[in-house]
């Protein structure tokens, strides 16, 4: 007998724009927008801001607006300095020891030979030469 899932519900986030009583989210209102988005500039989620359905769309459709009319970044630069990739040091290439040159790496064997067949093929085409009176194409 299988056992009902119990769900967690946790409390509820306050929601901004009932909080401060906003009848219309306009796109002028770069304060309450800039609630709604991350860092980077990103139109935060609906679970996140805690808005429901239609206060994100409109929300959304606002940020948009201000985006358009230079009100709003569409993305700001993050300057982080992050720790480099492990092993992706670039000046140590160079480190690698003598590999020799090219010619120093043996026979390949027939696997990289010419076909005999395109080799015939070259062998048997004539160059064919148009007079033209000294005239132009």
């Amino acid at each position: 007998m299988a056992k009902a899932a119990i769900r967690k519900t946790g409390k509820k986030k306050p929601n901004a724009i009932d909080t401060e009583r906003v009848k219309f989210v306009d796109y002028k209102d770069i304060n309450l927008l800039q609630r709604f988005m991350s860092d980077r500039s990103k139109i935060r989620g609906q679970r996140i801001a805690g808005t429901t359905v239609q206060q994100q769309r409109d929300i959304a459709n606002a940020v948009k607006n201000a985006r358009e009319m230079a009100l709003l970044p569409y993305a700001k630069r993050v300057s982080s300095t992050r720790a480099p990739r492990p092993g992706s040091d670039r000046e140590d290439r160079e480190d690698r020891g003598d590999r020799g040159d090219r010619g120093d790496r043996g026979e390949r064997g027939d696997k990289y030979a010419p076909r005999e067949t395109a080799v015939a093929a070259t062998e048997n085409t004539d160059v064919v030469e148009i007079e033209t009176n000294g005239e132009e194409a």
